[in-house]
């Protein structure tokens, strides 16, 4: 039978490089829910320095920069929606990756086995063979 081994390394291989992908892609919708983050945290800052500040002019220039901002959000929003189904796509080739990975594995695993149950029983059948024959000797 032939050795899977090489195979199996393919597979691992394959299985690394989604696994990066995957964890790339984290990262940029990690990055991007940062800056969401960021922007509603300079929201509210500047929202508090209008509404205490008492100036008109305050009120309207933050009205103009929230607009600004919601359409930013919404923007990010748009990108990490995207973001969120290119990961669920990396997630599952990165399973069905592993799971042929796995199948290599347990069939290198079974042959193994049945090429040590093979061996096993030709050194029995041997041991078995000297034991008689040392007995044969031996009644003599």
């Amino acid at each position: 039978m032939a050795d899977l081994e090489p195979l199996i390394r393919l597979r691992k291989f394959r299985v690394e490089e989604k696994q990066k992908a995957l964890a790339d892609l984290f990262r940029q919708a990690e990055l991007l829910e940062g800056r969401k983050r960021v922007i509603l945290d300079q929201l509210d800052y500047e929202r508090d320095l209008a509404e205490n500040g008492g100036n008109i002019d305050a009120l309207v220039a933050y009205a103009a920069y929230s607009s600004r901002m919601a359409t930013e959000i919404d923007r990010l929003d748009g990108q990490l929606s995207k973001l969120d189904k290119r990961i669920e796509r990396a997630q599952e080739e990165m399973r069905e990756a592993f799971s042929e990975q796995k199948k290599a594995q347990i069939i290198q695993e079974r042959r193994d086995a049945e090429e040590r149950a093979e061996q096993d029983a030709k050194e029995s059948k041997n041991l078995d063979e000297i034991g008689i024959e040392v007995f044969r000797r031996s009644d003599k």
